[in-house]
């Protein structure tokens, strides 16, 4: 029922949805398309490749993780690991590996330059496989259940990018979270991206606390941000998978952080506002139910009703 529902929502309202350009299934739909393509054939990754390169040169050699093996600084080594996809002059094959977690109705799966891996906890016939990323099995290759419609294994650094569209709000628990984050920087390719798309319909310093959290854990972990953007109810991050762990840690060392503030309480919890909701405070109790109605309002506006 799920399934066929998600089908009937995918090929009526939601194909003319991503048509208009005030929708926010546009927006981020969109957002990420582009700034894939920005990334990996406009010359983004070889930009923040030299960052990375630069940073690197700043931190002692003795404190640097070690170098893998098939890593080198040459440029046109990095060029030669681009995606050859997507090219408007030539008919090349090697497309941009591509994993949408909770993906509904695999909305990327027509995009040309991307070779789309969908997953959901419900799948979509000859769209959208079935697949529990929080306990799925990483391995050294992909495997489907006998019939082909189910993940039982995902491949470790077999990704260019990993997208989390209004995913991460779906886990009750912060540790969760986490693990989902962690398990996507074991999947994706050295210099590979993750896009965080996190509902919020408050202005945009509202949250930035959190968003400041997310990308300090984060970068324990090994990831650059390198991208944020505020759209009108929604977070718009990218993440990099750094080459070199101690690049991404160094910015979180940097950072002077509060005493006693609960989001950095550890480094293991990705926390979200929803998390908060519980304060005495009558006029933060106020402020969280105008919330909830905007939040109702912009989920609604998704759903083919009159």
């Amino acid at each position: 029922k799920y399934a066929s529902s998600m089908q009937k929502l995918a090929t009526t309202y939601w194909v003319e949805n991503n048509l208009n350009t005030k929708s926010s299934t546009y927006s981020r739909i969109e957002w990420i398309k582009s700034h894939c393509e920005e990334y990996f054939l406009n010359g983004e990754k070889q930009k923040y490749d030299t960052r990375e390169d630069d940073i690197k040169s700043k931190i002692d050699a003795s404190f640097v993780t070690t170098v893998p093996e098939d890593y080198n600084t040459n440029a046109a080594y990095k060029k030669d690991q681009l995606p050859k996809c997507y090219d408007k002059n030539t008919e090349k094959t090697d497309k941009i590996c591509f994993l949408d977690v909770g993906s509904c109705y695999n909305p990327f799966g027509d995009t040309d330059m991307f070779d789309v891996t969908a997953i959901d906890l419900n799948g979509l016939p000859d769209r959208v496989l079935c697949c529990d990323f929080l306990n799925v099995q990483i391995g050294e290759e992909q495997i489907l259940s006998d019939d082909k419609q189910e993940i039982l294994q995902l491949s470790k650094n077999s990704f260019h990018v990993i997208v989390f569209s209004l995913f991460l709000e779906y886990l009750p628990c912060p540790k969760q979270r986490y693990l989902c984050c962690k398990k996507a920087y074991e999947l994706l390719r050295d210099s590979g991206i993750l896009f965080i798309i996190s509902p919020d319909s408050k202005h945009v310093g509202a949250n930035a606390k959190i968003m400041k959290s997310w990308r300090y854990v984060l970068s324990k972990l090994g990831f650059m941000r390198i991208k944020y953007e505020k759209l009108r109810h929604i977070h718009c991050v990218i993440f990099r998978k750094c080459v070199f762990v101690d690049v991404a840690i160094r910015w979180a060392n940097l950072q002077k952080l509060p005493d006693d503030d609960p989001l950095y309480a550890n480094d293991t919890s990705i926390y979200i506002p929803q998390d908060f909701r519980n304060e005495s405070n009558e006029d933060k109790e106020q402020d969280n139910h105008k919330y909830d109605r905007e939040e109702l309002t912009f989920m609604f506006n998704e759903l083919p009703f009159e």
